[in-house]
């Protein structure tokens, strides 16, 4: 025959980005201030965090501190691309050790932004 069916194939192989937009992973300092009802051991008050890997819909901090998911806080960005200060409101939504007494990885998801701040932080990640 003179044509040949298509075989399909997978989505993507194992291991391969599966994510839904682009990431930065530049590092940058970021300040986290918890808001809302505040787990137990957890105080109000400023945390510093490494972001370690950035999108318009959230980010990836290191932290000396755990984050329980589902805490709320306030990060401050301040861009040394853009000189802004990018201020979005976000919702912890993972945390994992880095073993040994390291600190962990927390997973933050932007929630009630503005669309202005949206573009700032995409002005961030995404500038030359």
């Amino acid at each position: 025959m003179f044509w040949r069916r298509k075989r399909k194939t997978k989505a993507g192989a194992p291991g391969q980005e599966r994510r839904r937009e682009p990431r930065s992973e530049e590092l940058n300092q970021v300040t986290l201030e918890p808001r809302g009802d505040l787990p137990s051991g957890l105080g109000r008050g400023v945390y510093y965090a490494q972001a370690r890997d950035a999108s318009p819909s959230g980010l990836k901090v290191e932290t000396d501190v755990e984050f329980p998911p589902g805490t709320q806080v306030l990060i401050k960005l301040q861009s040394p691309k853009t000189r802004k200060l990018i201020q979005a409101m976000a919702t912890v939504k993972w945390a994992e050790s880095l073993g040994a007494g390291r600190g962990f990885t927390t997973g933050l998801e932007f929630t009630g932004t503005s669309l202005d701040v949206i573009l700032d932080l995409i002005g961030h990640i995404y500038r030359a």
